[in-house]
């Protein structure tokens, strides 16, 4: 409740950067010619298909109020949370412990519905990211279902499809699912078989697309970092840990290899303790749990690959990256918390001091991002209630809050004052001269 509350109080009442390059799509959508190949088409080196259906979806109904895509950034959120708790009760109830299921849901929640990924919650463009999010969550929690089924592999196959035509770091649930095919007995029997062959399928298919999108879009085409350098493999580790360690050291970034490195010896004690405890293979029930945390370190190598060589290893360090590098830390604290029920809180004190640390940081990440997330979205509605009032009398740098410099957004500022769309909603425009249609006292980031 808290999130959401945050979200609909400080949404990002105008496109922002990025999210301008939705406009044609809009326009586009609006006057029946909108192609799949544009909805499909590489934006950045990712795909956000996904999100742009979302986004068309809600601008019909709403206007393109921005509202409605932060609501959805919860919602679909949630519905990822869901897919957690289902991954986390089967691998209590598997390994027999019981007593702790409010600290591991409640644990998780906190890191899933985290407000140091403000950025992510109040910006409507990044409604692709919990999207992706979902659709992993969901990938891997059919894949851990229990004994394998074409079914549960062919739904696993649809949500890994969704979250890779959202977001590119989704590409990390291929090998992923590959893995927990393998560990859930896929060469052992015909029905494994046929799940191997049909996440063979997904696979073949999404790259063969990636390589025609791709070629059809040379400007997409983005080169690779030469990996025979040893220099190469260097910048990309460091990024990559930088990354995962985010959510807990980003705003005590000189210490972030040091909170990886403690992320790891928390991880790996607690899956050794659980196995020393259980006398038997434990990896069919933690498995879930290895594949969040294999997911944020394949995020993190995937960004790194992109973006290591043109924006150095700090820019590991966004405040959106935190969704992702999340997974890690729940499999961290929800491992520990098993582990130190499995050894009847023996070594409680020592563990939870560690975890109390951690957590201690991660709530100090909060503060910075927030503060920061929000002043930029009163500065949008400003500029935005500026905007609408005066348009079309607008100077270029009017706009300068809500775009990059190498973005041309008047075209766009057009389309949606053409089709009262986003902070437009609340404005007609009779001769060139904006106004209120029913209430000049209706502020235009009101809703009506």
């Amino acid at each position: 409740m808290l999130v959401l509350g945050f979200s609909l109080a400080f949404y990002y009442r105008a496109p922002y950067h990025d999210h301008w390059d939705f406009i044609p799509l809009f326009a586009a959508f609006q006057n029946g010619d909108l192609s799949l190949g544009e909805v499909f088409a590489p934006h950045g080196g990712h795909w956000h298909a996904s999100g742009y259906l979302v986004q068309l979806v809600l601008s019909q109904v709403t206007g393109m109020a921005h509202w409605a895509e932060s609501l959805a950034s919860v919602i679909f959120a949630g519905l990822g949370f869901v897919a957690l708790v289902r991954i986390l009760a089967r691998s209590m109830a598997d390994l027999e412990i019981s007593g702790v299921a409010p600290w591991a849901f409640g644990l998780s929640a906190f890191f899933l519905f985290s407000l140091d990924q403000a950025g992510n919650w109040l910006w409507g463009w990044q409604v692709a990211v919990f999207v992706m999010m979902a659709g992993a969550l969901w990938a891997i929690e059919r894949l851990t279902r229990g004994p394998l089924s074409v079914a549960n592999t062919l739904v696993a196959a649809v949500a890994t499809a969704i979250s890779i035509y959202a977001f590119a770091t989704a590409w990390a649930l291929i090998p992923i699912g590959f893995g927990l095919l393998l560990v859930f007995g896929a060469l052992s029997s015909r029905t494994g078989w046929l799940c191997l062959a049909l996440w063979s399928l997904l696979t073949c298919l999404l790259l063969w697309h990636l390589t025609l999108s791709r070629a059809t879009v040379p400007d997409h085409v983005s080169s690779l970092p030469d990996l025979t350098e040893f220099e190469t493999w260097i910048g990309i580790s460091q990024y990559t840990l930088n990354f995962v360690a985010s959510p807990i050291a980003r705003f005590i970034r000189d210490s972030a290899l040091l909170i990886a490195a403690i992320g790891i010896g928390v991880f790996v004690w607690s899956i050794r303790t659980i196995h020393q405890a259980e006398k038997r293979s434990i990896v069919p029930a933690i498995a879930p749990l290895l594949a969040l945390a294999a997911f944020a370190w394949g995020a993190g190598g995937l960004k790194a690959l992109g973006r290591w060589e043109e924006f150095g290893v700090q820019q590991a360090f966004v405040s959106r990256y935190i969704s992702f590098g999340n997974l890690f830390w729940i499999s961290v604290f929800v491992l520990a918390v098993f582990a130190i029920a499995k050894t009847n809180y023996r070594t409680h004190m020592r563990t939870c001091s560690v975890l109390g640390l951690l957590l201690l940081l991660k709530v100090g990440n909060i503060p910075s991002v927030v503060i920061k997330s929000v002043e930029l979205s009163r500065s949008i509605a400003e500029t935005s209630q500026q905007i609408a009032g005066a348009y079309p009398t607008v100077e270029t740098a009017d706009l300068a809050v809500l775009h990059s410099p190498s973005q041309q957004i008047m075209p766009h500022l057009e389309i949606l004052a053409t089709h009262r769309a986003s902070f437009f909603h609340d404005y007609t425009h009779e001769e060139g001269v904006a106004s209120s249609p029913d209430d000049n006292s209706r502020q235009p980031d009101e809703k009506p």
